[in-house]
Formats: structure tokens, C-alpha cells, sequence
């Protein structure tokens, strides 16, 4: 098979299916993974689609229900780390810094290196990922109605406590970025995470950037109105200049001097 007709194969495969895994485009064309690899790399390079952990995305899939904390977790892993280290070096000894729910946000402790911070969050798994660094760190937990799905505390008693706070920092990760739109899979949680953000000195959206130009269910907040948008790397220089024209992009640690 040549590469071109190899490369619409791989498309229609996607387009069709939503999302297909690296095994399942091996096996129907009978190449290699290394293979399946790069052409899926040439594919998301050219916007064709999207390139996922362990496979590839098309951009205009539609997800019909929300994916549960565990499915994301190993979702774009490199990326995570790369975006959870950006966002250590914007924090600063006496912060008090408020992290929203999400498996991005989930890998800021062990990234955190310095001292006398005071974390806030609605995320019981962020909640537990501080644990281990509790000698370090103040960790205060948000209590109210269980989100099961992603692991977040939401509802009245959730927002509540939050329009009592005044973090200096916050950083919320988003279910979809549309231009000015950040949205959420669930209204109470977008709503909390509004109330978050509302709340504090600084104000941070921290996305991959899979997530970018993709609508989820409820819009709570606008992008222009934050401080930073945190991604990766891997952001296609297209997107790099659309989102750049509604707040400041951050790819790439701050070096304190």
C-alpha cells in the first residue's frame, strides 16, 4: 500500500470510529506500530487529526457521555507532566493557591519543590497527590456534594466555601477550549470553578493541547478574562497565534531570576 493511500485510510479510520487506537490501525493495514506511529504524527502535524496516547482522535468527534477520572488519567501523559511543571514555576513560597479537579492538576505535587505554599482544592485526588508533601505544604480540602466521575467536590456547600476565599493563584483545567470559551462536562463543577477563578489575584486555565478548539457541555468562564493559558508544547502554531490573541500562552516553565 503506498503512503498516500495508506495516510486516507488511517483518516476514514478515525472519522469513522471517533477514536482509533495505534493496534487497531496495525492491524488493518498489516504494517508496524513504528509505522502507524509516524504517519499518525505527519497526519496531527498536517491537522488532519488528533494525536491521543495511544492513538489518534478525530477533531470533529463528539464525545455522547464524559470520561471518567481513570479513563483520562493515561490520557496524553508526557504532556501532563510537561504542563504540571509549568505550573510549579508560577508558584511562589506564601501562595495560597487553589487547584481545580483533573488528572493534569493531579500531578502538581510531585512536581512542587518549594515550601510554605497553601494548597486549596475541591479534588479529592488532588487532595491525596499532596499528601506525601504535607510537611510542606498546608493542604486544605473543599468538602460538599461527591462527584464520583471526575473526583471533585460540587453543589452549594462547595460554592459556599469558595466565595469565602481569596487565593493568589488559580488553576483550573478545562473538559474543552473554543476561542474565548472554557467549558466543562458538568454545570456544578463549572459553576464552582467560575466561583474559583472569580476569587482569585491570579488566573490560570491549564489545557493540553488536545483539548484545544473542542466544545464541551457547559461554558463557565472567558478565556480573555484570565491571566495565562497553560498548554504544551505541542500546540500547533495556528492555535499558538488564535489563543495568543485573547491571553498570554505559557508552553514552557517561568525562570525566576
Amino acid at each position: 500500500m503506498l503512503k498516500r493511500e495508506r495516510l486516507l485510510t488511517i483518516q476514514n479510520l478515525v472519522e469513522k470510529k471517533g477514536i482509533v487506537t495505534v493496534s487497531e490501525i496495525e492491524q488493518a493495514l498489516g504494517v508496524s506500530k513504528m509505522t502507524v506511529r509516524r504517519d499518525l504524527d505527519e497526519l496531527a502535524d498536517n491537522q488532519t487529526l488528533i494525536r491521543i496516547h495511544g492513538g489518534a482522535q478525530s477533531k470533529h468527534y463528539v464525545k455522547t457521555t464524559e470520561l471518567s477520572r481513570l479513563e483520562r488519567r493515561d490520557l496524553n501523559v508526557a504532556e501532563k507532566q510537561q504542563i504540571a511543571t509549568i505550573i510549579t514555576s508560577l508558584i511562589a513560597p506564601g501562595d495560597t493557591v487553589f487547584i481545580g479537579p483533573g488528572t493534569t492538576n493531579e500531578l502538581v505535587a510531585d512536581a512542587l519543590s518549594i515550601s510554605d505554599v497553601n494548597i486549596i482544592t475541591n479534588s479529592l485526588p488532588v487532595f491525596e497527590s499532596f499528601q506525601n508533601h504535607a510537611k510542606r505544604t498546608k493542604i486544605q480540602l473543599i468538602g460538599g456534594h461527591y462527584h464520583a466521575r471526575t473526583g471533585a467536590f460540587i453543589g452549594s456547600i462547595t460554592v459556599e466555601m469558595l466565595e469565602r476565599l481569596r487565593p493568589t493563584k488559580a488553576f483550573i483545567s478545562v473538559s474543552g477550549l473554543d476561542g474565548d470559551a472554557v467549558m466543562d462536562e458538568n454545570v456544578d463543577e463549572g459553576q464552582a470553578l467560575a466561583i474559583a477563578l472569580n476569587q482569585a489575584a491570579k488566573r490560570y486555565i491549564v489545557s493540553d493541547h488536545t483539548k484545544l478548539n473542542r466544545t464541551a457541555f457547559y461554558r463557565f468562564y472567558d478565556l480573555s478574562e484570565c491571566d495565562a493559558l497553560i498548554t504544551d508544547g505541542d500546540i500547533p502554531k495556528p492555535d499558538l497565534a488564535r489563543y495568543a490573541n485573547l491571553t498570554t500562552v505559557l508552553t514552557s516553565p517561568i525562570v525566576r531570576v
